[in-house]
C-alpha cells in the first residue's frame, strides 16, 4: 500500500507527460545550461562568451526533437558544424549590417526549405537560424570567433555528457517509458469504465470523460507507434505495434459495450441486473489494478469452468452480458503485451498469425513531393514575412529589430495555412504580452541578485520546455520571463526594452499574417481538404487490399501498420482544422459541421483498427471461407471511398445552405450502434461487423461532405437498405449490409 502511494504521484506524472519526453528535455536543458555557465564562469570568460555558451545549451534542446536516442545524437552532431557555420558567417558580417540582413534572409529560406527533411530537417534549419540570429545579437566580430567558437563547441560536449552520461536514456528505457505511460492511462480508462458500470447511468458526463480517457489513451499509442517508426520495420517492429494496437482496441471496444449497457432502458431495479453490473466493475476493477501494478493476467481467457467463465456469469441483459466477453479479450491482449515494467514487444504470443488470403497493405510512403511544394511555398512565405519585420524592426528600434523576426519566424513552424498561422500568431502576442509582465514582476523582485536570477534563469527555461507544445502561449510565456532574466543579468533591463518586445512582436505577428494571407496563401479549407483526401487514400488502400485477396498469399497482411498509417493521416486533419473547431471561431456552422466530420472520421478509424486487429487474429483456414463476404464488402466500401475522394473538393465553403448536425462524441456514435448479435461473435463476423459498420460511417461522412446527397438530420450511422451516391459515371449503388442478414450470418456461425 505504501509503495502504491509512493507510486501514485509518478504515474500521474508519467500519465501527463508520457514517455517523461518533456521532463527529459528540461532537465537536460537546464542542467546543460548550469554545466556550460559553471565552466565557463569558472574560466572567468566574459559575458559575451556566457550568453553564447547558455543560448547554445538551450538551442540544443530545442532543435532536437527526435524519440530516439540514437536519432537525437546524429542530430546532435549534425548541428555542431552548421552552428559553428552560421555563427561564423553572422560575425564576419556584423561590421556590415545590411549585408547582414540580406544574408540573414539567404538563411531564413534555406533553413525552412531543410524543412522537407522532415523532423530533423527542422532541428537543422533551427540551429542554422538561431547561431545567425545569436551573432546579430551579441554582434559578434570576427576577432572573437575563437572564443565564441570554443563557447559553442563547449556548450556541445557539455550537453552530450549530460544527456548520455548523466541523464542517459536508451532506446529500451525510452520505450519502457511509454509503456509505462500507456499502461497508466488504461488502468485511467479501466476505473472510470468500471465507475460508470458500478453507477449503472450515464448522464453525458461520464461518457464525455471516458472520451477523454480514450483520446488520451489513443494519444500515448501513438506515442509509441512513432517512436518505434524511427526504426528500422522489422519484427522487432512490428510485433509492438500489433500488441499494443490489440489493447488500444480491446480497451476501447470494451468501453463501447459499457456505454451501450448502461444507455439501454433495462429493468435497472431489477436485482439480477444489478449483481451483473456489480460483477462486471469487479472484473474491470481487477483488471485494472494488475494492469497499475504491472503485472499481467495470470491466464489467457475465461473458460467455462474457471470461477469467471460464461457458465459462472451472473443472469442480466444481454448488453452487459456482451461485455464479459470483451473483458475477457482485454485479459488476454494484456497478457500478450506482458507486464508494462518492460518494453512492448518482448512478450511471446500464444498464437502464430496465419498467413492473410486477404492481401497485404504495403507501408505508406511519405509523399515527398508535396512536402517539398510545402516547404518551397512556407520558405517564400517566411523570407516574405521577414524581410517586412527586418524593415519594420529596424524603425522600431535600430537594435532590436531581430525580435520581430523570430515572431515572423516561429509563427510558421508547424503550420500549414493561413489560419493555422493566424492561430499561432495569436498565441505568440498573448504569450508575450502575460510574460512581459511576469518577467517585469521577477526581475523587479529579484533586483540585482545574481545568483538569485540565475535560478529564476534555470526556472523559466525548464517552464519552457516542460510545458506542452499545445499550449503555445504559455511556452511564450516562459520564454519571455527568461529574456527578461536575462537582461536583467546583462544589466539591460528596462520597462521600456519590454514594451518594445511586445512592440516588436507584435510586428512580426503582422507580417507573418500578411505573409501567409497574400503570398502564396493556403486557406484552412484546402488544407483540410488535401488532409481529408489523405486519410481516404490510406483507408482505400487498406480496402483494396481486402477487395484484392488471394488464398495463394505467403505473407501475413500488414493491415497494423495501415492502421497506423490511417491514425498518422487523422490526426494530420484533425491538426489542420484546429482554427475551424477553436472555441473562439466565429463561424459556428462550419465549426459544428467540421467537429462532426471528426467524430465521424474518429469512429471509421475505430473500425479499421478493429479491421486489422481481427484480421491479425484471424485463425489459419478460415480467411478463404470468409473472404467473398469480406471482399464484397470491401468493394462497398471502396466505392464509398472513391465517391468520397471525388466531392472532397466539391465540398461548400459555408453551411448556410445545409443543416446544422448535433455534434456528437465518437463515444456516443459507436454506443448508439446496434447490437448484432446475442453470440460471442466469431473473428470472421466480428471482420464482417467493422467492415459494414465503416461502410455505413462513410456513407455518412459523404452525407456531411457532398451536399447533392440528402441528410436526413441525424447523425445516426444505421443506414437503410440502399443508397444511391451520384457520381460522374452515373449513379453507384451502395448497399448497406443489414443487421438482420448480419446477425444471421454471426448466429449461424456461432451455432
Amino acid at each position: 500500500m505504501v509503495a502504491r502511494t509512493k507510486a501514485a504521484p509518478w504515474d500521474r506524472i508519467a500519465a501527463f507527460d508520457p514517455g517523461l519526453t518533456r521532463l527529459t528535455s528540461a532537465i537536460r536543458a537546464v542542467l546543460g545550461t548550469a554545466a556550460v555557465l559553471a565552466v565557463l564562469t569558472a574560466l572567468r570568460a566574459p559575458e559575451t562568451v556566457l550568453v553564447v555558451g547558455g543560448f547554445t545549451a538551450m538551442t540544443t534542446s530545442l532543435a532536437i526533437s527526435d524519440l530516439h536516442p540514437r536519432n537525437q545524437l546524429i542530430t546532435l552532431g549534425l548541428g555542431a558544424p552548421l552552428s559553428l557555420a552560421s555563427l561564423a558567417a553572422g560575425a564576419v558580417l556584423t561590421p556590415y549590417p545590411t549585408a547582414a540582413k540580406l544574408i540573414f534572409l539567404v538563411v531564413i529560406y534555406l533553413a525552412v526549405q531543410a524543412r522537407r527533411f522532415g523532423s530533423r530537417g527542422l532541428g537543422l534549419g533551427i540551429f542554422g537560424f538561431m547561431f545567425f540570429l545569436l551573432s546579430q545579437f551579441v554582434q559578434a566580430r570576427a576577432d572573437q570567433l575563437p572564443q565564441l567558437g570554443a563557447s559553442v563547441l563547449m556548450a556541445f560536449g557539455a550537453v552530450t555528457t549530460v544527456w548520455y552520461c548523466v541523464g542517459s536514456v536508451t532506446a529500451a528505457g525510452a520505450l519502457r517509458r511509454l509503456r509505462h505511460a500507456f499502461g497508466v492511462r488504461l488502468y485511467d480508462v479501466l476505473r472510470d469504465t468500471a465507475s460508470v458500470v458500478a453507477t449503472g447511468k450515464d448522464d453525458g458526463t461520464r461518457s464525455g470523460l471516458l472520451q477523454e480517457r480514450l483520446d488520451r489513451l489513443h494519444a500515448a499509442a501513438l506515442l509509441i507507434e512513432d517512436f518505434l517508426d524511427e526504426r528500422a520495420v522489422d519484427e522487432g517492429t512490428e510485433a509492438p505495434l500489433r500488441h499494443i494496437g490489440r489493447v488500444e482496441v480491446a480497451a476501447q471496444r470494451l468501453v463501447v459495450l459499457t456505454v451501450r449497457a448502461v444507455r439501454t432502458p433495462a429493468a435497472r431495479n431489477d436485482l439480477a441486473e444489478r449483481r451483473a453490473r456489480q460483477r462486471l466493475a469487479q472484473r474491470i476493477r481487477a483488471l485494472g489494478h494488475q494492469v497499475t501494478t504491472g503485472m499481467a493476467p495470470a491466464s489467457e481467457e475465461c473458460e467455462d469452468g474457471n470461477e469467471d467463465g460464461p457458465a459462472n456469469r451472473p443472469a442480466g441483459s444481454a448488453h452487459v452480458q456482451d461485455c464479459f466477453p470483451a473483458v475477457d479479450e482485454l485479459t488476454t491482449a494484456l497478457r500478450v503485451l506482458g507486464p508494462r515494467g518492460r518494453p512492448a514487444g518482448f512478450a511471446t504470443p500464444p498464437y502464430k498469425a496465419a498467413p492473410s488470403a486477404l492481401g497485404a497493405v504495403p507501408r505508406r510512403d511519405a509523399d515527398t513531393d508535396s512536402r517539398k511544394r510545402q516547404a518551397t511555398r512556407q520558405a517564400v512565405q517566411v523570407t516574405t514575412a521577414s524581410a517586412l519585420a527586418v524593415a519594420g524592426g529596424h524603425l522600431l528600434s535600430p537594435h532590436l529589430w531581430y525580435w520581430a523576426v523570430v515572431t515572423a519566424w516561429v509563427v510558421f513552424i508547424k503550420t500549414e495555412s493561413t489560419g493555422e498561422v493566424l492561430l499561432q500568431s495569436a498565441r505568440r502576442l498573448a504569450g508575450t504580452v502575460v510574460g512581459v509582465l511576469f518577467g517585469y514582476g521577477l526581475a523587479t523582485l529579484v533586483g540585482g541578485d545574481g545568483p538569485g536570477l540565475v535560478i529564476l534563469l534555470l526556472l523559466c527555461m525548464f517552464g519552457i520546455f516542460y510545458t506542452p507544445s499545445r499550449v503555445y502561449w504559455a511556452v511564450t510565456f516562459f520564454i519571455t520571463g527568461t529574456l527578461s532574466v536575462l537582461l536583467a543579468l546583462m544589466d539591460t533591463f528596462s520597462t521600456h526594452v519590454l514594451l518594445l518586445r511586445v512592440q516588436e512582436t507584435t510586428l512580426g505577428v503582422t507580417c507573418g499574417i500578411l505573409a501567409a494571407t497574400l503570398v502564396l496563401p493556403t486557406t484552412v479549407r484546402r488544407a483540410s481538404d488535401e488532409e481529408l483526401v489523405g486519410f481516404l487514400r490510406v483507408l482505400d488502400r487498406l480496402l483494396q487490399a481486402i477487395a484484392s485477396g488471394s488464398a495463394d498469399a505467403e505473407t501475413p497482411a500488414n493491415w497494423v501498420r495501415a492502421a497506423y498509417d490511417l491514425d498518422q493521416a487523422r490526426e494530420s486533419f484533425r491538426k489542420a482544422c484546429l482554427p475551424l473547431t477553436h472555441p473562439l471561431n466565429p463561424q459556428r456552422g462550419r465549426r459544428h459541421h467540421t467537429r462532426h466530420l471528426l467524430e465521424l472520421l474518429e469512429v471509421g478509424a475505430y473500425h479499421a483498427r478493429s479491421l486489422a486487429a481481427a484480421a491479425e487474429r484471424l485463425p489459419a483456414g478460415h480467411a478463404s471461407e470468409c473472404a467473398p463476404r469480406l471482399t464484397a464488402a470491401a468493394d462497398r466500401a471502396h466505392e464509398t471511398v472513391a465517391h468520397l475522394i471525388r466531392v472532397t473538393g466539391h465540398r461548400p465553403g459555408s453551411s448556410s445552405h445545409t443543416a446544422r448536425p448535433r455534434v456528437v462524441k465518437a463515444l456516443s456514435l459507436l454506443s448508439e450502434e446496434p447490437r448484432v448479435s446475442r453470440s460471442r461473435p466469431s473473428m470472421e463476423c466480428r471482420l464482417q461487423q467493422h467492415i459494414s459498420r465503416l461502410d455505413a460511417t462513410l456513407t455518412a461522412l459523404v452525407r456531411a461532405a457532398d451536399p447533392l446527397v440528402p441528410d436526413p438530420g441525424g447523425t445516426t450511422m444505421v443506414l437503410p437498405e440502399s443508397v444511391d451516391i451520384p457520381s460522374p459515371h452515373g449513379p453507384a449503388p451502395v448497399v448497406a449490409v443489414r443487421c438482420v442478414d448480419l446477425e444471421d450470418q454471426c448466429t449461424a456461425q456461432a451455432g
